[in-house]
């Protein structure tokens, strides 16, 4: 996460324009001891805030301390309904503490009279948990959450087959070609709405075009030295858009996109 200073002083650049925060990137987001004053920081500037967690965190204390954050949204990953498939995924991860903390939130949320934070119960569908959907479809469904998300899984060198990849196809992104290799079911387009939508910040404030770029590879400039409306009509990030725009293959990150 960005350093407090740093942080105040992007949200107050921004908050004449920014309508929605999520506070996550490729980490979680409750390691860091002040990650809910920052939430509150931006939420009292009148910006809908979001975030994303494995859900280890969430006991008694943090759970009171998301309800007085003004958190509006909350997604939790939880890729299995039994300890043996979770953990397929979710190496090192305990499946009951993720429950647990749903529906310590939950309880608390109702007990309390609020609304927020919303919360998004994440699947990632693959191979090894496809099987589970109608078990987790039920479980969802009596915790009250609200809302469930299946969603279809990135796979790094898709193109000799993984056992990731679901069977049933319409939670895949990838398709067979036909002679033992896969390709990606959408065909690309040398365009992508994100591009015009938001950015990302790394945790030492780098810019870089969206949540696709995990290893900062294209940095379109930094926060501690410009401010992000200046890094958003840079040349860097012009040549970017027009690099997509004009044949998108010719970008690492976008290759294997399918937005």
């Amino acid at each position: 996460m960005l350093q407090d200073a740093l942080f105040k002083k992007t949200i107050d650049q921004v908050q004449g324009h920014l309508t929605w925060l999520h506070l996550y990137f490729q980490g979680e987001p409750f390691l860091n001891p002040r990650f809910l004053e920052m939430v509150s920081y931006a939420d009292s500037k009148g910006i809908f805030t979001s975030t994303s967690t494995n859900a280890h965190y969430l006991q008694e204390k943090q759970v009171s301390e998301v309800l007085r954050s003004g958190l509006k949204q909350l997604i939790v990953s939880m890729d299995g309904i039994t300890q043996d498939i979770y953990e397929k995924y979710r190496v090192g991860g305990t499946l009951e503490k993720v429950q647990e903390g749903i529906k310590l939130l939950l309880s608390e949320r109702q007990k309390s009279g609020q609304n927020f934070p919303r919360v998004v119960l994440q699947f990632l569908v693959t191979g090894q948990n496809e099987h589970q959907l109608p078990e987790l479809k039920q479980w969802a469904k009596e915790m009250q959450v609200d809302e469930l998300q299946l969603k279809t899984t990135q796979i790094y060198d898709f193109e000799n087959g993984s056992e990731l990849i679901p069977s049933d196809l319409g939670y895949s992104r990838y398709v067979p070609e036909g002679n033992g290799k896969w390709k990606l079911k959408k065909k690309l387009e040398n365009k992508c709405w994100r591009m015009w939508q938001g950015a990302v910040s790394t945790w030492d404030g780098k810019v870089v075009p969206c949540c696709f770029d995990k290893d900062a590879e294209y940095v379109m400039g930094e926060l501690k030295a410009q401010s992000l409306a200046s890094i958003w009509s840079s040349l860097p990030y012009q040549n970017f858009r027009k690099q997509l725009l004009s044949d998108r293959t010719q970008i690492e990150i976008c290759r294997n996109c399918t937005e």
